[in-house]
């Protein structure tokens, strides 16, 4: 088992701290609800970055638990990575949790092998999180934005609502059907559209925005480039 510490916001106002233990770590691809969108989607990225399409969609990619980290500087290899805002699933037996996260990915790498370009990529996310059950009864109105800071400027970079991703329990049944056991697992869901393609920036921000509780989740990293050559 990996561990890893979050904390609780609970909606009657109560903070507390949230030790996590889990075996496995997972993205979803292709997680969009509307379909037509998804293959465009999917079209678009086989046209621009020779992306081969998946077999099958939403697609579940397992990862190493020790690339997910809460760390603010994170090292890249290579100019072609981007972040994307996503909410992340905790499962703890019975009980689940809801968190932030950027599917950070090595978008050059995804032409040759998108399992690998997801693994090669440290994969940040929150250290805030809400329990699933105070939010459920209005999760399509939650929003979620990203922002990136590109030439020292920070730009909207994606900005949607989770009613674009598909929801908690279709993602939950999928991976037990396909998977097997999850009940100890940490889920990046799939994310939202990006709004003018993608970008490579110094920095990486993102929200998660519940108006209806009115609060909200928030995280960002710092994106440093490692060389691609030899020294």
């Amino acid at each position: 088992m990996s561990e890893i510490t979050f904390t609780l916001h609970c909606k009657d106002g109560q903070v507390c701290e949230l030790p996590v233990e889990f075996d496995q770590l997972f993205a979803i691809g292709y997680a969009g609800r509307n379909l037509e969108k998804t293959m465009e989607h999917i079209r678009e990225l086989e046209e621009q970055l020779g992306v081969p399409a998946p077999k099958k969609i939403p697609t579940i990619f397992q990862m190493s638990n020790q690339i997910l980290t809460q760390d603010h500087e994170l090292f890249f290899v290579g100019e072609n990575t981007c972040g994307e805002v996503e909410y992340i699933i905790i499962t703890q037996g019975e009980k689940l949790y809801i968190g932030l996260g950027s599917d950070h990915t090595d978008r050059a790498l995804e032409s040759a092998s998108v399992p690998k370009a997801k693994q090669v990529s440290l994969k940040p996310i929150g250290r805030d999180v809400w329990e699933y059950e105070d939010m459920k009864d209005h999760w399509d109105s939650i929003r979620l934005r990203s922002f990136q800071t590109v030439g020292g400027e920070e730009i909207p970079y994606q900005d949607g609502s989770l009613a674009d991703i598909l929801p908690v329990d279709f993602l939950l049944h999928e991976l037990e059907t396909r998977v097997g056991d999850v009940s100890h697992s940490v889920i990046f869901s799939g994310t939202v559209p990006v709004l003018n393609g993608f970008k490579y920036g110094e920095n990486f921000r993102c929200e998660m925005v519940d108006e209806t509780l009115g609060r909200s989740l928030r995280m960002d990293y710092n994106i440093h480039v490692i060389s691609e050559e030899e020294r």
